[in-house]
Order: C-alpha cells, then structure tokens, then sequence
C-alpha cells in the first residue's frame, strides 16, 4: 500500500464548536491524532493533513509533540470551503501516489476494518466509498486518474460530487461509522459519555 496516499481533510473553523475541535481530547487523545492514528494503521508513513482555520494551533500542537505521525500541508484559502482542501491535499501529493484515501478528521467512529474494507474494495482504477445515510460519501479512495478532477473543485463542493459524477466505476461500501461527526461540544459530550472511546 506504500502507493495509496491518506488525506485527512482538517481545514475547517469548527464555527459550530466554538474552538478548535481538532484538538479536543478524547480518551487522552486529541480528535486529529486519532484520525492519524487510524488513517496509519492502514496506511502507516503514508498519512498527510491539510490544515486551515486552526493552522497556527495545530502546527504548536505538532511542536509539542502531541501531533506526529503525518505530513501537514496548509490549505491557504480554506475559507473557500472543503474543496480548497481537497485542492491543496490532491496538488501537494507526489506523482508517486496511484490513489489515495481521502475521510474527514472528526469522522469519530471509523473503525481501521472501516479503512480496510475501502482499501480492499479498491482495484487500482475504481473509486471504493463508504456509503451512509442512503448517500455515498467519504471516506473513499481515488484513483490517480480523479486527481485532475477533485484538484478543480472549488466553493464548499467536496469529494461527493466525484462519486456522483464520475466516469470511473465506484464501488459502495456500507460504513454506518463513517454517518457519525463530531460538529458541537454536546456532540462530543454524548460521545464521550456513550463510552465508545
């Protein structure tokens, strides 16, 4: 799997949380060291983050060594919306990278069997996404021949427009987990207190 990239999209202000959620802990963790840790466990030493809103916090983080594990590429215009992460993630990966595995950073219950599944659905030219809420959405891997697409998408339209509107063959996988987000405290709270830490 040294070919297939992961991109943990993390650019977003967290208007709805009031702070950086990124960095909230859970279970003694922050939210974005687990999705590294969980985009690692499938992909180990192939994990890249694009940061935005929250750069400057997120970078201190890293400096203090509560995040590691990952390669960080700064979305300047992310106020754009979620495709100038897609953007700067797609543009900044080397012509190395045959796919790769895009999911959202607060995407909380994905399990690594979520990941795997995904990458074992992958043929090495379809689109693999997991599928929740009767929609398809992320996580989901690309092939390098959608780089050219996701790497034009622009306001708020994120990867789902490509599962819907592409060419290539996808392949549906059921995630359940992937329906569940972290966007309020209270969301936080409830998933703290449900204990599925």
């Amino acid at each position: 799997m040294a070919d297939i990239a992961a991109l943990i999209l993390a650019g977003g202000a967290s208007s709805r949380f009031g702070g950086c959620k990124l960095l909230a802990e859970i279970d003694g963790r922050n939210l974005l060291q687990r999705s590294i840790e969980l985009a690692s466990g499938v992909l180990p030493g192939h994990v890249h983050v694009v940061t935005g809103a929250w750069h400057p916090q997120l970078m201190a983080a890293k400096a203090e060594g509560r995040l590691c594990g990952a390669e960080f590429i700064h979305a300047a215009d992310w106020s754009e919306g979620m495709a100038a992460s897609l953007r700067a993630g797609i543009n900044n990966l080397t012509a190395d990278y045959r796919a790769v595995l895009v999911l959202l950073a607060d995407q909380v219950a994905l399990t690594r069997a979520d990941l795997a599944a995904l990458l074992e659905a992958f043929d090495g030219h379809n689109i693999a996404c997991g599928v929740y809420g009767g929609r398809r959405g992320v996580p989901a891997v690309f092939p390098r021949s959608s780089f050219p697409r996701l790497g034009q998408l622009g306001g708020d339209q994120g990867a789902k427009a490509v599962l819907y509107e592409s060419t290539v063959p996808v392949r549906e996988c059921s995630m359940p987990n992937a329906q569940r987000d972290i966007d309020t405290p209270e969301q936080l709270g409830a998933w703290q207190g449900s204990g599925a830490v």
